[in-house]
């Protein structure tokens, strides 16, 4: 999660933020360059997300942990928590779980006295960190009372967070109604998850009438928002349209053009569609079957943090399959993937944390 969540927005003149948004990553960072070597923590945070997912620049970890500390040193607790959350896994960098500790804790200081003062972006932050256990111990009804505090408020990704709590029973017994309800609030605040989120309910019949009418409108409206944000480079919503043409909600399954959305968020570094672009090239579906492709994506997905590709590059080396047999090599994948510690985290807090298909366009909100 690359920002401090507090949902202000700044202003519609800033040009790196526009050009973020507009897909143009390379122009962002020559926006955010010079105002990051100024010191603005903001922009600091930014060039950080930037060298962490190869964004405008190539991708580089050290830069990206220079970039965080630099704004995490000046009070900015998203970059804190990116900090710690990088740390904490050694992805790309020793890792060095005493100083995630000390910036897990700087994060969540800042947004408690945020919180307690009524930001509800702030209390958003504290129950994701809750939920997926960031310098925390993972506890559901602590998360929940921290989104329900910003749902409540109106902030439309609490209010996705607190109905996913409710269908999935996290900390609070499953409700379907209540559920629809929370997805609902957040829907008419442009909320492509929620969106989606209605479309299954209504099409399953869960917490509200049975209706395809209603389900297809839902499912056109989370495809539309998803649609603006991934023409425009965004490689979360670009994943989003590769999961709903592979299974098929609201549109004829279509495993091309499943391919053709993950590979565009698989170039952009995306993880989840990099894994799910391996898999699908190893299965043959929408694409040639290519076991050494398969690896290759596995690999860029598991080096990442997921735990699917772990296991299925383990797979690999054992098998042989695209890859030299090594038994050696599929053991630490197997290793790996079983690590239920920080590199799970990782993989858990990017994806419940908000996504720019989730947030008010020209909000100042991280990008997974």
């Amino acid at each position: 999660m690359d920002a401090d969540t507090s949902g202000a927005a700044p202003s519609a003149a800033d040009p790196a933020l526009a050009a973020f948004d507009d897909g143009d990553h390379a122009a962002a960072f020559g926006e955010w360059l010079p105002r990051a070597e100024a010191g603005d923590a903001s922009a600091q945070r930014y060039l950080g997300l930037c060298f962490r997912d190869g964004l405008g620049t190539a991708r580089d970890m050290q830069q990206a942990v220079a970039w965080y500390r630099r704004s995490a040193a000046q009070g900015d607790p998203g970059a804190a928590l990116e900090l710690g959350l990088i740390l904490d896994t050694g992805i790309g960098v020793p890792a060095d779980g005493g100083e995630a500790r000390k910036w897990y804790r700087v994060a969540q200081e800042r947004w408690m006295v945020r919180a307690e003062r009524g930001d509800a972006g702030a209390a958003l932050a504290l129950g994701l960190c809750h939920e997926a256990g960031a310098g925390v111990a993972p506890l559901y009804k602590e998360a929940l009372k921290w989104y329900r505090r910003g749902a409540e408020q109106g902030y439309a990704h609490a209010q996705w967070a607190m109905g996913r709590m409710y269908e999935d029973s996290l900390g609070v017994g499953r409700d379907y109604a209540e559920a629809v309800r929370w997805y609902r609030s957040a829907a008419r605040q442009g909320h492509a998850r929620a969106r989606f989120g209605l479309g299954l309910l209504s099409e399953l019949g869960l917490g509200t009438a049975r209706e395809t009418a209603e389900s297809q409108r839902w499912y056109e409206a989370a495809m539309a928002t998803w649609r603006h944000w991934a023409e425009r480079h965004d490689a979360a919503a670009q994943t989003a349209l590769g999961a709903i043409y592979e299974a098929g909600h609201g549109v004829a399954k279509d495993y091309t053009e499943a391919v053709r959305w993950y590979r565009s968020a698989a170039e952009l570094g995306n993880p989840v569609a990099q894994f799910e672009l391996g898999r699908l090239s190893l299965e043959g579906l929408g694409v040639e079957r290519n076991e050494g492709a398969a690896a290759l994506w596995f690999l860029r997905a598991a080096e990442r943090g997921s735990a699917d590709a772990q296991y299925h590059l383990g797979l690999m080396y054992e098998q042989g399959r695209g890859v030299a047999l090594n038994y050696e090599e599929a053991f630490r994948w197997y290793d790996k993937a079983a690590d239920e510690g920080p590199a799970r985290l990782w993989e858990t807090l990017h994806r419940i944390a908000p996504a720019r298909s989730d947030m008010p366009e020209g909000t100042d909100i991280g990008v997974n």
